[in-house]
């Protein structure tokens, strides 16, 4: 719930002289959120709301289905973008017919780069990464925890990402993905049968295979108040969904 104003209130700044439709979608909350989203709703910005928790897919494509712009923006509640953000990746798209979706630099709250652009999830991949998070808790282990983390910088961008110019990606992740509407109607909806896990690699990998490309841009950012549930609460429920969805994507993709 304190995610929700700070994000609404910086989007629709954001977007000040810009013709937009908001589009929130409340997936099963019991905290109060339907009520402070509901101060939102007018003639720009709609709310639907789920009786329960359908995934993460579901409430991005019911977004999807309602959406009418050329240009369809999914952020996460945990999102405070600005003008900046939206200019730079509005501008990319207009002018790189070949993109079907782009994300651009995500900061924490202390100004941390993110890794929001990443190579395809891999079985070494995730098991070196409940390698580097089960160590990172044990001075112990922490020498084999570094040796992970060392192995595992293949998965991500880091040295393109210190650089101004744009590149070409395998997936940036779904808190910020900016999609071309008619790449969205080419490639479908999102896999629903991914409830919370890989939702957004999927997505990346069916964009790229009918031909789209996949675009990081760091030279415009915004915050993200990222919480990495899985990787710290390992065994439970919600764990236990994302390495369902991880095995799944894997088979599906044939990704061994």
């Amino acid at each position: 719930m304190r995610h929700a104003k700070p994000c609404l209130d910086a989007l629709i700044a954001a977007l000040d002289g810009v013709d937009y439709e908001i589009i929130m979608v409340d997936n099963g909350s019991t905290d109060g959120t339907v009520a402070l989203l509901r101060q939102y709703t007018g003639t720009d910005v709609r709310l639907y709301c789920n009786d329960k928790n359908l995934g993460v897919a579901a409430a991005r494509n019911m977004g999807l289905q309602k959406a009418t712009g050329k240009l369809l923006w999914l952020l996460d509640i945990d999102t405070v973008v600005n003008r900046g953000a939206w200019l730079g990746l509005s501008s990319f798209m207009d002018t790189h017919g070949d993109c079907g979706a782009c994300g651009c630099k995500l900061l924490s709250r202390s100004g941390e780069v993110q890794d929001s652009c990443r190579r395809l999830p891999s079985v070494r991949h995730k098991l070196l990464n409940v390698v580097v998070s089960l160590c990172g808790r044990s001075p112990v282990f922490k020498r084999l925890g570094n040796w992970a983390m060392r192995r595992n910088e293949k998965q991500y961008y880091h040295q393109q990402m210190l650089a101004s110019d744009p590149f070409e990606v395998e997936y940036v992740i779904g808190a910020c993905q900016l999609l071309r509407s008619e790449a969205v109607r080419e490639t479908g909806l999102l896999d629903e049968r991914i409830f919370y896990g890989p939702e957004d690699a999927d997505y990346c990998l069916r964009l790229s295979k009918k031909g789209w490309k996949i675009y990081y841009l760091p030279y415009c950012s915004f915050t993200h108040d990222y919480q990495r549930m899985t990787n710290k609460r390992l065994f439970t429920p919600m764990g236990w969904r994302h390495l369902k969805a991880l095995v799944y994507f894997f088979v599906k993709h044939r990704r061994f």
